[in-house]
């Protein structure tokens, strides 16, 4: 089969064809045994030895050839030094396969499917084994099987930049069952696709736990046709119930109650990934040095994500500005300043009250007194 696939593959700038002739010129050739039983300093080997070690000899210098024109083929798809030498790090043993029966063939597939030369090393250096996996019992029949769900090779593409481990798992065990599910679940097609370019990890999860996921996501009030439910699927399947708990505590400790939580998740689930230190510097800055209520943090967990020195201590500072005189509303919502982007931002709330609060730029700039007292 595999020699098959590749004779229907177009070489790519002469470089099946130079390889080829590589191949020809330097087979593969077995381990040389050790040199040092054939050298004593009691006695001179014998004639036999000596053809023993000339054999020997050569096998080496074949074996070594063959591990060159491995790394020959390798950078010619685009494999830097450093990328080969991570590779054969994990995997020793690819120096010493076939190059024409084994490496030539995957190459060829994976170039096939639309993996630039770009794409490829980057992909197989994040998924040593991907190399070590049968073309015709693992590789072709998951990507056959994705392709028939994608659609199409540059979907196929996609999902691999993000997630090429998917084609490491079995198919009828772990993705076809996945994506039953979400059919059953009442996923549509837009969806299944979303879920399996954007998130491709939580599709080749444990298909009980990801069954448990779906039903969780549902019970917590998401609908399968809105994308923001492959969003807490993938999180569900992907997070640890210890995990979830610890972060549940973590907002709780910043005043948040478990309602609360529930409704920011269900706003932004990936507010759970979050770290514990970026939760808690964002939360302590917005409701005790700026004093906004924690509810009103979860109705808008997006503004946690940003940066708290570059983005929110600045753009609170003039807001803080504007409410002692009154220029703003007392319940201005988060979001209404601290989502827009900069130069929104700047001519909404800087350059419009310019006039009426003196030096506010200076304010925003982090030179001003509002910002100091922040």
């Amino acid at each position: 089969m595999a020699a098959f696939f590749c004779g229907k593959l177009r070489p790519s700038n002469g470089i099946i064809g130079s390889s080829r002739r590589r191949i020809i010129q330097l087979q593969r050739a077995p381990f040389a045994p050790p040199f040092e039983r054939f050298f004593s300093s009691e006695r001179l080997p014998s004639k036999d030895e000596e053809q023993e070690l000339a054999i020997a000899a050569s096998s080496s210098k074949k074996v070594a050839g063959n591990a060159e024109l491995v790394k020959t083929i390798l950078r010619d798809y685009g494999f830097t030094n450093a990328q080969i030498s991570k590779i054969v790090a994990v995997r020793p043993s690819i120096l010493s396969c076939n190059p024409d029966k084994i490496l030539l063939p995957k190459l060829e597939f994976f170039r096939s499917i639309g993996l630039s030369s770009t794409d490829l090393p980057r992909i197989v250096c994040a998924n040593k084994s991907l190399l070590s996996r049968s073309l015709e019992k693992k590789l072709i029949p998951c990507h056959n099987f994705l392709k028939s769900v994608l659609l199409l090779d540059g979907n196929v593409a996609k999902m691999l930049k993000r997630g090429p481990g998917i084609l490491l798992y079995d198919v009828h065990k772990t993705i076809a069952p996945n994506i039953a599910a979400l059919r059953e679940a009442g996923a549509p097609q837009s969806i299944i696709l979303f879920m399996l370019t954007r998130f491709p990890r939580a599709i080749h999860q444990d298909t009980q736990k990801f069954k448990e996921s779906l039903n969780k996501a549902m019970q917590m009030g998401f609908h399968p046709s809105k994308s923001i439910f492959a969003n807490a699927v993938q999180v569900l399947c992907e997070m640890r119930d210890s995990t979830w708990d610890h972060k549940m505590e973590v907002y709780g400790r910043c005043g948040l109650s478990r309602y609360e939580v529930l409704l920011a998740f269900r706003s932004h689930p990936l507010c759970m990934y979050l770290s514990e230190e970026k939760i808690t510097r964002a939360m302590d800055f917005l409701v005790k040095k700026m004093g906004w209520k924690p509810a009103a943090i979860a109705r808008c967990p997006a503004v946690i994500f940003l940066k708290l020195e570059k983005r929110i201590v600045p753009r609170c500072a003039v807001i803080k500005a504007l409410l002692e005189r009154g220029l703003v509303k007392k319940d201005i919502c988060l979001s209404t300043f601290l989502l827009p982007s900069e130069k929104s931002f700047l001519d909404l709330y800087v350059k419009r009250y310019e006039d009426d609060v003196p030096d506010l730029m200076g304010v925003y700039m982090g030179k001003g007194t509002s910002h100091a007292r922040i």
